[in-house]
């Protein structure tokens, strides 16, 4: 519903509120005996032998008929708003609303308590309420003995009717905008549920959030309800969610237009769907959110010139419900007048130019062109009209030559979708073909929509699977499809993982699907610790800078600045809007810079192979920051943001930042800043769920220098960040979580990694069946030897490489080493020798 209510001043007003508790009671007793009497005296004028009276008799019949059938109506729906410049919101309160707030009324002005508590009491003896707090997993009962301690400690309190009557005001208005929100007609019990929770009282907000009770969840599980007690009435569910609309079918197939003006089209039938028939059968016309693509889909196609639409968008995103939609509307004549009555036919390409040759699909296309001109009631709907303007074969070429010369002329309304990367590259070049369009971008629905819709689908999928499954579970699927399974969209992306979920917990023999076995299965397709840590985690996150140095020697700033950002992450408290932490490390080659970026991928993402690595040296010009992000064309695919895309949550390493070019470094503004970043294709990269670390050699000669002259690497710091300045912008500094000046190794420092790199290839040769040991004096020939101030543990590797691997692997490719052996390596002069150990 859309509605302008900025001319309109609302406000509640019920003569019954003001009168005393009698006077309400004697108006309930004497409305019962004016109907009781009304019931009597048309039975009376009825058998009546005057022809007057048994008509008259008929009329209070039909009267009372009326009134039993509307009597738990509103008095007006929402949607039939009063021309008046003030409206009375009571107009809109369901009966049953009514009178729950009068029994909360008289209550609490009997015994001295809080009408909103009262109410509240009430309402939690609502059958579809206490239904949906079960959906929520909250138990109604502990609810309503929670909310009578609190009315209990309330009791006594001052009651002053004007506030009394103030606060009834004050619920109706926020029920009122609840309504809305719901799109409802009026204003139900669940509405009043709702108002309550959005209340300013400190007493309502304790309870509603000691349960967690959410109104607008609560709003969503209560559909669960409502579409139930429709199937046990006189509805069925729908075969698939695009049947959930409301409104009479009518499954007749109709050629013509109600002004019998249109003509049959055999020809277009033949490749063809009409979605104007599925929609009059009930199978289609669901649509959730959407509300501004729609609005700008009738405008285009209402239009005289140019009646025309292209909608963009990713699979599944919803470019097919709005067609659908479009279609349910006009079968219900909710359209402008311009397509009133009309036929929407989508056609179908691929059976179009199956089998035939260009001169054959021309003729097709000019019988079927011919035949819309005629029928003059067709909006003709071409899904992935890219299709139409690929240059990979002669029979795309003649069916986009046929079809453009009347899609200029504005013979017919058309609707086309096609896909971001497909528009760059097919339509966009062709400005001929674009110029006639109105180009609308479908987005990405809403979390709050796609929980909407989710909890339709899951009718669907508890009666195919026979568990139940709890709202918190669909609200799970969609925050964690959302954080981290980007591959598809909502609400694909958050349906997919619900029908994961249900599938497990189907074949664990669970009954209900609970938001833990979401988190389960989340855990296990991206590999991200999602559930609330245990207390071994807890020590673990705890001990993490002493299980970082089990693989790093030294550098206790940077280890204690990437410990403390995994335990914000992992405690919640993390920043939001950006990544997880980014860092820039700035220090001399070989000092463990991308060694630490390679443990942290490990601990928090859980492989090294969650680390994305780039050397910015390779994106110094405009064609690299092409090659970086992706070209505006869309023939060339960006590296970052296609790797984040495949990666959401994952280290992204930046080797050599400050080579970088200019507008790489200013396009990282705004991925430190809110951790988003659009790319050529218009869609939005999500960096939230990474960490970014940065590496720089900047003034690595000041460095070297400072350390020749004596200085140590803590007085270097402080001088060095300053110098920073001169390589980046300040406010590219100022974004970085921390910047960290990683000191140079000593000798001491290089010897014991030495110990961790000896240990590597033991381990290697373990998994060879070769027991490998190094004699004392083999490690600390191998630091002196791999040791260089100027270039840190960076040659060490080599080192060992040369004397230990290299030698090894000969011996055992002579079977001179051999399986099951135990290997010494001991130092004999200036030579690594290996000898048999017993």
């Amino acid at each position: 519903m859309s509605f302008n209510f900025s001319s309109k001043e609302f406000y509640f007003d019920d003569p019954r509120l003001k009168m005393t508790l009698a006077g309400r009671f004697l108006v309930r007793v004497l409305s019962s005996i004016v109907y009781l009497v009304l019931l009597i005296s048309s039975v009376v004028f009825l058998i009546s032998q005057i022809p007057a009276a048994r008509w008259f008799g008929i009329l209070l019949i039909i009267f009372l008929i009326d009134y039993i059938v509307h009597r738990q109506d509103a008095v007006r729906p929402i949607s039939q708003m009063p021309r008046d410049k003030k409206v009375n919101l009571n107009i809109f309160l369901l009966p049953k609303s009514f009178v729950l707030i009068e029994r909360a009324y008289d209550k609490s002005s009997l015994q001295k308590t809080d009408f909103y508590f009262e109410l509240l009491k009430q309402l939690l003896e609502v059958k579809n309420i206490r239904n949906g707090l079960k959906r929520l997993d909250v138990d109604a009962e502990s609810f309503r003995q929670k909310t009578e301690e609190i009315l209990k400690s309330t009791q006594g309190k001052e009651i002053n009717p004007k506030e009394s009557l103030n606060e009834v005001q004050a619920l109706a208005a926020e029920s009122f905008n609840r309504a809305i929100e719901n799109s409802s007609q009026s204003i139900r019990p669940q509405e009043l549920f709702s108002a309550l929770a959005n209340l300013k009282d400190a007493n309502l907000i304790r309870v509603f959030s000691l349960f967690s009770v959410d109104p607008g969840d609560l709003e969503r599980a209560l559909i669960f309800d409502s579409i139930s007690r429709k199937v046990l009435g006189w509805q069925s569910l729908p075969a698939t969610i695009g049947g959930f609309v409301i409104g009479p079918t009518r499954a007749r197939h109709r050629i013509m237009n109600r002004a019998w003006t249109s003509r049959p089209t055999p020809n277009l039938d033949q490749y063809s769907t009409d979605f104007t028939d599925l929609a009059r059968r009930g199978e289609s016309g669901f649509l959730i959110g959407h509300q501004d693509e729609y609005s700008r889909l009738i405008d285009a196609i209402s239009r005289p010139i140019n009646p025309n639409a292209i909608l963009i968008g990713d699979p599944s995103i919803g470019k097919e419900a709005l067609i659908s939609h479009l279609a349910y509307q006009i079968a219900n004549d909710q359209v402008p007048q311009t397509i009133f009555d009309k036929r929407l036919v989508g056609i179908i390409i691929a059976d179009l130019v199956a089998g035939a040759n260009s001169e054959d699909l021309q003729s097709r296309m000019q019988k079927i062109v011919r035949e819309i001109s005629l029928a003059g009631n067709i909006i003709l709907y071409i899904p992935e009209i890219h299709n139409l303007l690929k240059t990979s074969g002669e029979a795309y070429l003649s069916a986009a030559d046929a079809l453009m010369p009347i899609i200029q002329n504005n013979a017919f309304p058309v609707i086309g979708t096609t896909y971001a990367r497909e528009f760059k590259e097919y339509i966009e070049p062709r400005t001929d073909f674009l110029d006639v369009f109105e180009v609308i971008r479908v987005a990405e629905i809403s979390p709050v929509d796609a929980e909407k819709l989710l909890v339709y689908e899951s009718l669907l999928l508890e009666r195919e699977t026979k568990v139940i499954i709890s709202f918190k579970a669909i609200k799970e699927s969609v925050e964690l499809a959302q954080k981290y399974l980007h591959e598809k969209f909502l609400p694909a992306s958050a349906e997919e993982l619900l029908r994961d979920a249900l599938m497990d917990a189907k074949r664990s023999g669970e009954k209900v699907l609970t938001a833990d076995k979401v988190i389960e299965i989340t855990e296990a397709k991206t590999k991200i610790p999602i559930h609330q840590f245990t207390a071994l985690e807890a020590g673990e996150l705890l001990n993490l800078e002493n299980i970082i140095h089990e693989r790093l020697i030294d550098q206790e700033e940077a280890v204690k600045a990437v410990s403390q950002a995994i335990r914000e992450y992992r405690s919640g408290l993390a920043k939001k809007g950006g990544p997880i932490a980014s860092f820039l490390f700035v220090g001399p080659t070989g000092v463990g810079k991308t060694e630490l970026s390679k443990i942290l991928a490990k601990i928090q993402f859980g492989s090294e192979d969650l680390m994305i690595r780039f050397d910015m040296s390779e994106y110094q010009d405009k064609q690299s920051f092409y090659r970086f992000i992706g070209s505006p064309d869309g023939n060339i695919s960006g590296a970052l943001t296609e790797a984040v895309m495949q990666k959401p949550y994952s280290l992204v390493l930046l080797d050599e930042f400050e080579k970088a070019f200019p507008d790489i470094l200013n396009l990282f503004l705004q991925v430190l800043d809110d951790g988003r970043l659009t790319d050529n294709f218009d869609r939005v990269v999500d960096f939230q769920n990474t960490i970014i670390i940065a590496t720089s050699n900047a003034h690595s000669d000041i460095i070297n220098e400072s350390l020749r002259s004596g200085e140590s690497m803590d007085q270097i710091a402080g001088y060095l960040k300053t110098k920073l300045v001169d390589v980046f912008k300040p406010e590219l500094l100022n974004r970085f979580s921390k910047i960290i000046i990683f000191k140079e190794l000593s000798l001491d420092d290089v010897s014991k990694i030495t110990d961790l790199n000896l240990g590597d290839l033991a381990d290697l040769a373990e998994q060879q069946g070769i027991t490998l040991s190094f004699a004392p004096e083999v490690a600390k020939k191998i630091a002196q030897l791999g040791y260089d101030p100027a270039f840190g543990a960076r040659p060490l590797r080599q080192v060992i490489n040369e004397k230990l691997r290299s030698l090894l692997s000969d011996k055992i490719l002579k079977g001179e080493v051999q399986k099951g052996a135990k290997v010494k390596v001991v130092l004999s002069g200036e030579d690594f020798q290996f000898v048999p150990e017993a």
